[in-house]
């Protein structure tokens, strides 16, 4: 074969169109990566889930809601979990506070960045105004509180779903699987003693050796003490450990001083039922602890105390 060097120029732009071509058609788009990922884990899975329109979304209602109609300039406690569809990220301790969200609706994205912290954050100003996610999936589809749905999101809809999150364990790509429960504020009460009884009988204690107090709080008192009683003003010596009700301790200490009164209302109520020298474990609702807002250890979480206050 006799080949010219002025031929030269058009092979070489002839190989490049083929090779082109060749990584046209290898190449998958994030939003059709998305729809095949979601297709084959509802089928793995034998899910039934409805499609959420055009959005990629799907969703299955667990238990229709009963209270108010979610309205996105409202706060409402929401306790979810999620998991990657590959299984290899997951966030499934409803008590821990990656799980728990107490915001504005309208600032719900289901991610480590969200609520009124951000609204301020230019970058994230205009995601936040956005109609769409989750957000949206529980207002028009959920549509009342008190419910909890289940809804597989695309990765295209997250705000870093191309690199993932390295720190977090998040995988490029990531479409999630979420079981979201939304309350309204005046279920919280009954929602946290629930799962109060429920850690009591988990660590093998008789609820029964346990009293309940009007505001919620259920306590034990397994030395009286023989020290001088306790009033909200006294100055006592505690050595004391806090946990959430997955066990996670949060705050502990072997020697502190203090009057019961600086402290948070459960044990305001609890101290003065035993003397110096007692100890006394209980567990407190949120309405005594943090509140049901986003501060304390996690948002409207119910707390337990193992208490000793020195006998000095």
């Amino acid at each position: 074969m006799n080949l010219s060097i002025r031929n030269l120029p058009f092979l070489c732009l002839f190989g490049l169109v083929v090779i082109a071509a060749c990584k046209k058609q290898d190449y998958t788009s994030v939003e059709a990566l998305d729809d095949e990922n979601i297709a084959a884990y509802i089928q793995a899975n034998n899910l039934q889930m409805e499609p959420l329109g055009t959005t990629g979304m799907f969703y299955q209602i667990i238990e229709e809601g009963k209270g108010g109609d979610l309205k996105y300039t409202e706060s409402y406690p929401i306790i979810y979990t999620k998991k990657s569809l590959d299984g290899t990220y997951s966030v499934a301790d409803t008590f821990a506070s990656a799980s728990r969200y107490m915001d504005f609706l309208g600032y719900f994205l289901g991610e480590t960045n969200q609520g009124s912290v951000i609204a301020n954050i230019p970058e994230y100003q205009q995601i936040l105004e956005k109609d769409d996610g989750l957000k949206m999936a529980l207002r028009t589809v959920l549509k009342k509180a008190n419910g909890k749905i289940r809804i597989l999101v695309p990765s295209r809809l997250f705000t870093d779903s191309r690199n993932g999150n390295a720190d977090l364990g998040i995988p490029p790509n990531a479409s999630m699987d979420y079981e979201i429960r939304v309350l309204d504020s005046a279920s919280v009460p009954a929602y946290e003693d629930l799962a109060i009884r429920k850690r009591i009988q988990a660590l093998g204690l008789n609820l029964s050796d346990y009293q309940k107090t009007e505001s919620g709080i259920y306590y034990n008192i397994s030395k009286l003490g023989e020290g001088n009683p306790i009033t909200i003003d006294s100055t006592v010596t505690a050595v004391y450990k806090g946990y959430l009700l997955n066990g996670t301790e949060f705050d502990q200490s072997d020697s502190v001083n203090f009057t019961p009164k600086s402290l948070v209302k459960a044990w305001q109520e609890i101290l003065p039922k035993i003397k110096k020298g007692g100890e006394v474990h209980f567990f407190s609702p949120p309405t005594m602890a943090y509140g049901i807002s986003s501060s304390g250890p996690a948002p409207f979480a119910s707390l337990e105390f193992n208490v000793t206050i020195k006998d000095n």
